[in-house]
């Protein structure tokens, strides 16, 4: 049996969960192509006006889906306790309907944290039903399904590399790797362990340190973000949400006056409140998309720590029509900004202004 699993959205989060749970079934697991124009172009076809790019992306990856017997969209209603995903999380799959080829039978799954763990091994067990599969089956799926998550998460660190982990978890579902064991996330050649990220600052101490926040959906997404990442990286040290640990991030959440109950928006903000307290990350980009809810207000919120710090900020907003040439000029520009207000910190001008990160001028 073959199930497609379309390369978007929960995909940069999840789908090492999915592909350890449907590896120990005998499962084949088939993810759609990377993003590239013709899914971007189905995606806008299918998906409604209304929904944000991620989710018309999502649109375009399943129609890209060939040769599969099914296509498989769980609806995550949550992944930790006390707080939900996205509304549009919650929508998945009848939102996307529409965007189903002819003939290929639709797949789900209802998996909420917020009610257990037990409730969530019952949910999969009534899933398992239309495998075929038995409770005894599915648990053991479950259970290889959570390691492989695991070692993902674990994996995320300042050594973390998206796709060489994502790379190793194909491979391993594909069977080249024995199912007993979770794969290895992030090691590859690329990759710099922990430690000498420690001493990142003193090795390149001419670059600028860029903190890069946002949804793992849009920030991985290199095609739709017009590869922002990659141009930072070639000018700047990057840092990411994932590249913070849970404890950090649920230390920095608690100035707030009221909990965020959105999953992604607590590792955003969380990340990014430390980002902004950080005195070695030189600026903050927050990459968001037009249309999103809980963006506009964790933007703000975000906005306004960073205010309190002098912290330099810019908010990137993407959306199916954004330009590379308007993306690469502000991009310029901020580097450019932020470069300038590192060389001249503690510059004493003859108006007597102090140009540094406690000054009002910047």
């Amino acid at each position: 049996m073959k199930i497609g699993f379309p390369r978007a959205l929960f995909y940069f989060d999840y789908f090492p969960f999915w592909a350890g749970f449907f590896h120990r079934l005998n499962i084949e697991v088939v993810t759609s192509p990377a993003t590239h124009r013709q899914i971007m172009e189905q995606g806008l076809k299918k998906a409604s006006d209304e929904t944000c790019l991620p989710l018309k992306l999502l649109a375009g990856h399943i129609q890209a889906l060939k040769d599969v017997d099914a296509i498989f969209l769980p609806r995550m209603v949550s992944v930790e306790p006390d707080t939900y995903t996205c509304p549009k999380f919650l929508g998945i799959p009848e939102s996307l309907f529409p965007a189903v080829p002819s003939g290929i039978p639709v797949l789900t799954v209802v998996l909420n944290w917020r009610k257990g763990k037990r409730q969530v091994l019952k949910d999969l067990q009534v899933f398992g039903r239309q495998l075929g599969k038995n409770k005894a089956e599915i648990r053991k799926a479950f259970t290889l399904g959570q390691e492989w998550q695991k070692r993902y998460q674990d994996s995320m660190g300042a050594g973390w590399d998206f796709e060489e982990s994502i790379r190793e978890i194909e491979r391993a579902q594909k069977g080249l790797k024995d199912s007993a064991s979770p794969p290895e996330c992030g090691r590859g050649q690329g990759a710099r362990t922990s430690t000498s990220a420690v001493s990142l600052k003193e090795q390149n101490t001419d670059r600028l340190r860029i903190a890069l926040v946002g949804h793992s959906y849009l920030t991985q997404e290199s095609y739709a973000n017009l590869n922002l990442l990659g141009r930072l990286r070639e000018k700047t040290e990057v840092q990411l949400v994932q590249h913070v640990s849970q404890e950090d991030v649920e230390s920095h959440l608690l100035g707030l006056r009221k909990k965020l109950f959105w999953n992604h928006a607590k590792q955003i903000f969380g990340s990014g409140n430390k980002f902004v307290r950080d005195h070695e990350i030189d600026g903050i980009i927050y990459l968001s998309c037009f249309g999103c809810g809980t963006d506009s207000m964790v933007q703000e919120l975000l906005a306004w720590k960073a205010r309190e710090q002098h912290k330099p900020y810019m908010v990137v907003t993407l959306d199916e029509h954004s330009g590379e040439a308007g993306l690469v000029t502000r991009l310029e520009a901020f580097l450019d900004m932020v470069e300038r207000r590192r060389v001249h910190e503690g510059y004493v001008s003859t108006y007597g202004e102090r140009l540094d990160r406690d000054s009002n001028t910047l």
